[in-house]
């Protein structure tokens, strides 16, 4: 079986080289960094992960706890936590919820205080769905939210919500639209409390009356979902002149529905969304832009800090700025 020593003597460095660019790889010139992977690669060692675990007390690992990997922001997210960890030594697990709660808890038990070293959670929502991360703040165990915050004192690294829903809605009132109606996800997650927040404010700041009927709330991404929707506004007579959606993904769901009713976008009715995913420019959507890259990349660096101990918890939010994408779904 291939050594740390037998990597070692084949790069002429010391073991303690070979164990450092495997656990601390900053920490070692990239020239030798590079001599000593070569030789991993030819002689085929494998670190044995769970020893070195028990010896340092950290297993190098970290879990990425996803809502929904379906969700287009997902694997954008879950790159560059998968970047960022490897720079700094560190392996990813991905768990998928499925918004259900009882698999978050299951997972977290799982792999708490075994397998890995903290956790960033994308599933964080208001009340008692979340009392398995209140539990890991109570333990003081690592770990940061992601996209979500529970509105509580907890390190999350979200956008400005609330600003990109005012965005959103003044720039389809600055273009001359007023009946303007929002379509959310789920009422637990704080995210679209905010975004509906901004929308009011926008609306108010205009003078245009708020109408909560105008407010479309708990539609999950789905276009069977968003075409049965549309069917019920449309046989009500109540086809706005133009939607919000406040997420992509549920914007996606309302042009198809549209355009299968015989609708067109933007001269019947225009659309905005919210998060600019990689599939916004194929359908040409004005969005609201999240700096997703950047969310991800400090949420991952500020959990290993905390690994590490490099970092205390802050308790805060981490909140990032929002701005326009304007594309082709809104009237000029």
């Amino acid at each position: 079986m291939v050594t740390m020593r037998d990597v070692a003597q084949k790069v002429g460095v010391s073991v303690s080289t070979v164990s450092r660019a495997l656990s601390r790889p900053e920490v070692v010139d990239q020239a030798t960094k590079e001599k000593i992977f070569k030789a991993i690669d030819e002689l085929g060692y494998s670190p044995n992960i769970l020893a070195r675990g028990l010896k340092t007390g950290k297993m190098k690992t970290i879990a990425f706890i996803i809502p929904n990997l379906e969700n287009l922001i997902y694997p954008t997210l879950a790159t560059v936590v998968e970047e960022e960890a490897e720079k700094r030594g560190y392996f990813v697990v991905f768990s998928n919820t499925y918004e259900k709660q009882e698999i978050e808890q299951e997972y977290v038990q799982k792999l708490k205080g075994q397998t890995v070293d903290g956790f960033i959670f994308s599933t964080g929502m208001v009340g008692e769905r979340s009392k398995t991360i209140l539990q890991l703040k109570k333990e003081k165990y690592p770990f940061v939210c992601l996209m979500r915050d529970l509105g509580t004192q907890i390190d999350s690294f979200v956008s400005n919500n609330v600003k990109g829903g005012y965005l959103a809605t003044k720039y389809l009132l600055d273009k001359g639209y007023r009946n303007i109606c929002t379509v959310t996800g789920r009422d637990q997650l704080h995210l679209y409390q905010q975004r509906t927040a901004g929308y009011r404010q926008a609306l108010e700041e205009y003078g245009v009356p708020f109408r909560s009927e105008n407010v479309w709330s708990s539609v999950e991404q789905g276009i069977e979902r968003a075409g049965k929707l549309m069917e019920k506004k449309l046989a009500a007579g109540k086809l706005p002149d133009a939607i919000f959606a406040q997420s992509d993904p549920l914007a996606f769901d309302v042009i198809i529905a549209m355009n299968q009713k015989g609708l067109k976008i933007p001269e019947d009715i225009g659309v905005i969304g919210f998060d600019n995913t990689y599939l916004s420019s194929n359908f040409n959507l004005t969005t609201v832009a999240q700096p997703l890259r950047r969310l991800a990349k400090d949420a991952t660096n500020y959990l290993i800090d905390m690994i590490e101990g490099l970092a205390r918890p802050q308790n805060k939010i981490h909140e990032y700025d929002v701005e326009i994408v304007e594309r082709g779904t809104t009237r000029s």
